[in-house]
């Protein structure tokens, strides 16, 4: 009578073919009515199901539906997508990224073996550790911590078809402490860092430079290290001063044909090698010219100043005064010393451009009393 009454309370009043059965774990599981069901309807079955049998529903020994909705197959666009989403594209190592910011892992591509070198050096830096390199080929390179002890490991090799590096080994874990000194940040290292600062600050002073790498990059360089990164970031920035001294003709050249009327005379001294040194070059623009005879009084001064730059020399100018008493510009010379000889020079070609004034010579004031 028990077994009777439980079984009555269970039938459900709204449809006779569905029951609520009691299992021991005391949970309430719906069983499917005696009703037909065409598989041709299930739709597509997804893997781990046969024949539309979910084997991970609990049931007392036999199959049952997980679900009664009808499983429509997915569309060929969503599937495409599915794919796209589970391989996962390797990180490609880009340039440029802020000191600070810089992240390797495994998978990360490389153009070259340089490259990942580079990248590795910065990242070092960045952790404040040392490093060396152990295997260094055409094939391979492998970067490990100077510590022995410490873990630390990166290991690059060229990917399977041949087309960049790519690093296949990275432990990220140092066990060393952080250091204020590293030889990674060599010369050429610290020269990078102080172009910007040098295009920006003309005048930045081996003391500045020490103290902007102390408080951006936690790091402790050498004075010889700084004057000698200083000294290749100028180059940098300005330029190779004997590589300009090459381009003297051309800039003459240039002057010509940009202003015509103009006077450019460069002289040299020839070498036993077949080659030729810069001796001096003499200046004077043709609207510099014309628009002194115009307008400025004849009054003309004359100076010498020294050049502070790699190759030294010094700089002879002659200047006038225009209408608002300003200082304009007449003509210069670069030569090598300040002398007699080298002034007459000066002023023979200078009146040679200028002439005469109203019958009268200019009037030429100087500092020398040879002149």
């Amino acid at each position: 009578m028990t077994h009777a009454t439980a079984g009555k309370r269970n039938i459900s009043p709204l449809g006779k073919g569905k029951e609520k059965i009691l299992h021991e774990d005391d949970g309430l599981v719906e069983e499917v009515s005696d009703a037909e069901v065409d598989l041709g309807f299930v739709g597509c079955v997804h893997e781990g199901v046969e024949y539309g049998l979910d084997p991970g529903v609990d049931s007392d020994g036999t199959n049952s539906w997980h679900s009664e909705e009808m499983k429509m197959p997915p569309n060929s666009e969503d599937e495409l997508e599915e794919g796209n989403e589970s391989e996962e594209a390797s990180p490609l190592f880009r340039e440029g990224a802020r000191f600070g910011e810089l992240h390797l892992e495994v998978g990360m591509k490389f153009g070259t073996k340089w490259e990942f070198r580079e990248a590795v050096r910065e990242y070092t830096i960045q952790e404040g550790r040392s490093i060396k390199i152990v295997k260094n080929d055409n094939i391979r390179c492998r970067a490990v911590c100077k510590v022995k002890e410490c873990p630390w490991v990166a290991y690059a090799s060229r990917d399977h078809e041949d087309t960049c590096w790519q690093i296949k080994t990275f432990n990220d874990d140092h066990t060393c402490p952080r250091e204020d000194k590293n030889r990674a940040a060599n010369r050429n290292w610290v020269c990078s860092k102080l172009v910007k600062k040098v295009r920006k600050y003309p005048n930045f002073r081996h003391c500045e430079a020490a103290t902007y790498f102390k408080t951006r990059f936690d790091l402790t360089l050498n004075k010889n290290s700084i004057s000698r990164a200083l000294m290749d970031t100028r180059s940098v920035v300005y330029g190779d001063e004997k590589e300009q001294y090459r381009m003297v003709r051309d800039y003459g050249m240039t002057l010509l044909k940009t202003n015509p009327g103009s006077t450019v005379q460069i002289c040299t001294t020839p070498q036993p090698d077949d080659e030729v040194t810069f001796e001096r070059m003499y200046i004077c623009l043709s609207g510099c010219k014309n628009g002194f005879k115009a307008g400025c009084r004849p009054l003309i001064g004359l100076d010498g100043a020294f050049l502070k730059t790699r190759f030294g020399g010094q700089i002879l100018s002659a200047v006038g005064l225009d209408a608002n008493h300003h200082i304009y510009v007449i003509a210069w010379a670069i030569v090598r010393v300040e002398n007699t000889e080298t002034w007459r020079w000066f002023l023979e070609l200078l009146h040679q451009d200028l002439g005469h004034y109203k019958e009268h010579d200019w009037c030429f004031i100087s500092d020398m009393q040879k002149v």
